[in-house]
């Protein structure tokens, strides 16, 4: 379960705009199905994929939107966004989950308050999870019931409900062989819609049919809601979202910056007296992108409450919006840190067609180990079939380097197999994109090029003043990082004098791109083994992984006295993610630790150190 932190929003809410009367604002629900991707519902393929009925309904009376965005592939850090209508690694609410309280500014509070200061009835059944803090102004019920709008005291008051279901939570694909041999499926295993990275066994089959079923349980809810709805005579003044709170909990998809895993479904119902004041057509499609930064904006447009200007995103739903306008959006960016016990540090970018990543830990692999990830049967299998041989091309990739940089043409290659960041072709179209991630990534203040253990000791009282601060640090951080885009001839003057920065994050960097290149230098390779001591033990241990894959020294030894040296447990967690990395390089290297070699415990630790122990 998430932390929970009270903060106190004060008096900042604004006022009612608009001047819109109370008998005319709408009510909203919102239904978040956990971990679906529109890849996997077949409202979204033509049929093929999980038989939603009630989402079908939905979309005959309201509208489909055909590029909806999470912004995280995961459900605390995409929840962050989603509350508080801005991007979240600028609030340093971009890992999951946050392993100390930080509160957001004072000035910003959770978008339901501003909703609650305008008249309205709030309430949240189930489920908060927006990473570490709540806001004591946002809602009038918390884990609530379904229908909790019928308890608010005065039944003229317009209300906002959210409900998190759970049924396809990526849980319910942990089941065992007995379960699978047992237990039949409602969707046919035979007409499943695989996705080209998968291979195709009946272990894979069989979770993806269970994930079909269980989205359609969920589907049943949202009949049942709106038939509530309907009863109470709210249905026709009611817009109802229906979305996933990440993408899909198939392998290679929640937890991992593709498609599959950024990419929601979000069907919008329109009610009957609103339908002549938009200009979308129920009915309809739009292409243009919306992302979680732009929902509580739209809900409070909708509601005539001023959007604060602390806020990141824009409302894509009013009165004063065309279709036209909403198809010419065409910018979506998404972030990817930590996840659990995993720290990965992903950016990307969608413009059109064209969709960017940007891999700062480029030498891992995407299937890094991740506990929970791995508690799929079918996660397991995938890898057993790498180490064995058994793969395509295509299906392999998630299990080899990432590399730097991706670039994909999603007009021709939806499922990103093709990557085009190498191809001459498209030289021009990369550094296109290339710039305009990172001028986003410097606009925002975005705390990812900072490791967790830095932004805590540093700015914990006031992350977003403390990204501000360091405005000019994170362009030079982001300088270092790019050199792992350049070759090493033309990389390695400037990464020797980063090395050697009196900013340890920038050593860090540095050393970064000496891993990625992985070229023999003795000279480099002295300069690197002196900071086996550096102050700093996330550089320490940045530099054992360089010694490692590039000379084969041993890093049993020195990175668990790096570990001895952590004061604090991101940085226990950032060593760790290291030695994992290099237990997946050389199986030989055994990380066997004691309590003695952590001192400096927290979430995740024990996951990882579990891993390590095991032998392959």
């Amino acid at each position: 379960m998430s932390k929970i932190n009270i903060i106190s929003i004060g008096t900042f809410l604004p006022t009612l705009a608009n001047a819109i009367c109370a008998e005319e604002r709408p009510n909203f629900v919102w239904l978040m199905a956990e971990d679906v991707a529109p890849q996997f519902v077949g409202l979204y393929n033509g049929g093929r994929g999980a038989q939603t009925p009630n989402l079908e309904r939905m979309a005959r009376e309201g509208v489909v939107f055909n590029n909806a965005y999470s912004n995280a592939p995961v459900s605390s850090a995409a929840r962050s966004t989603l509350i508080t209508g801005c991007y979240a690694p600028r609030l340093g609410l971009s890992w999951h989950r946050n392993l100390s309280l930080v509160p957001i500014p004072k000035s910003l509070g959770m978008f339901p308050a501003y909703l609650r200061r305008a008249g309205y009835y709030t309430s949240n059944a189930a489920k908060t999870d927006y990473n570490c803090f709540l806001d004591p102004n946002a809602w009038d019920q918390v884990n609530g019931k379904i229908g909790e709008w019928r308890n608010r005291p005065d039944k003229n008051q317009p209300f906002f409900f959210v409900r998190t279901n759970a049924t396809c939570h990526e849980s319910c694909l942990h089941f065992s062989t007995e379960k699978m041999e047992s237990t039949a499926t409602e969707h046919n295993l035979a007409e499943v819609n695989l996705l080209p990275f998968h291979p195709d066994t009946h272990t894979f089959r069989y979770s993806y049919a269970t994930f079909y079923d269980k989205i359609k349980q969920v589907d049943q809810e949202l009949g049942a809601l709106m038939e509530m709805l309907e009863e109470d005579g709210e249905l026709d003044n009611t817009f109802i979202f229906y979305f996933g709170d990440n993408g899909g909990c198939l392998p290679g998809s929640k937890g991992y910056t593709g498609e599959t895993g950024l990419r929601v479904p979000l069907v919008v119902y329109i009610p009957e007296k609103w339908r002549d004041r938009l200009s979308l057509s129920v009915g309809s499609r739009t292409d243009g992108f919306v992302s979680f930064m732009d929902f509580g904006p739209t809900l409070l447009h909708l509601a005539g409450v001023d959007v604060p200007e602390e806020m990141d995103g824009t409302p894509f739903l009013g009165t004063d919006i065309s279709a036209e306008d909403l198809t010419k959006r065409d910018v979506v960016y998404g972030y990817g840190d930590r996840f659990g016990e995993l720290y990965a540090l992903n950016r990307t970018v969608r413009k059109g067609n064209m969709k960017y990543s940007r891999n700062f830990l480029p030498y891992h692999p995407k299937s890094l180990f991740s506990a929970y990830r791995y508690k799929q049967m079918a996660f397991c299998e995938w890898e057993k079939l790498y180490k064995e041989g058994k793969l395509t091309d295509v299906q392999k990739r998630f299990f080899e380097s990432q590399g730097p940089e991706e670039l994909y043409d999603l007009s021709v290659d939806p499922f990103e197999i093709r990557n085009l960041a190498s191809d001459t072709a498209y030289v021009g179209e990369l550094r296109r994109m290339r710039g305009l991630l990172e001028e986003n990534l410097v606009l925002k203040n975005d705390l990812g090029l900072l490791p967790e253990s830095v932004c805590l000791e540093e700015g914990r009282s006031n992350l977003v003043d403390y990204g501000k601060r360091s405005h000019n640090r994170i362009k030079r951080l982001l300088e270092i990082a790019d050199l792992q885009l350049l070759p090493y001839k033309f990389g390695k003057i400037k990464a020797e004098k980063s090395l050697l920065s009196a900013d340890s994050v920038e050593r860090c960097w540095a050393l970064t791109a000496c891993v990625w290149w992985k070229e023999r230098d003795l000279k480099l390779s002295r300069q690197i083994e002196k900071m086996l001591s550096d102050p700093s033990v996330f550089v320490q241990s940045r530099a054992a992984v360089y010694l490692a894959v590039v000379n084969g020294k041993n890093p049993v030894d020195v990175m668990k006295r790096s570990l001895r040296q952590a004061r604090v447990g991101a940085e226990t967690l950032w060593i760790l993610n290291d030695m994992a990395y290099l237990k997946n390089w050389n199986s030989e290297w055994i990380f066997s630790l004691t309590e003695e070699d952590i001192p400096v415990k927290c979430e995740g630790v024990d996951s990882r150190v579990a891993y390590l122990k095991k032998k392959y």
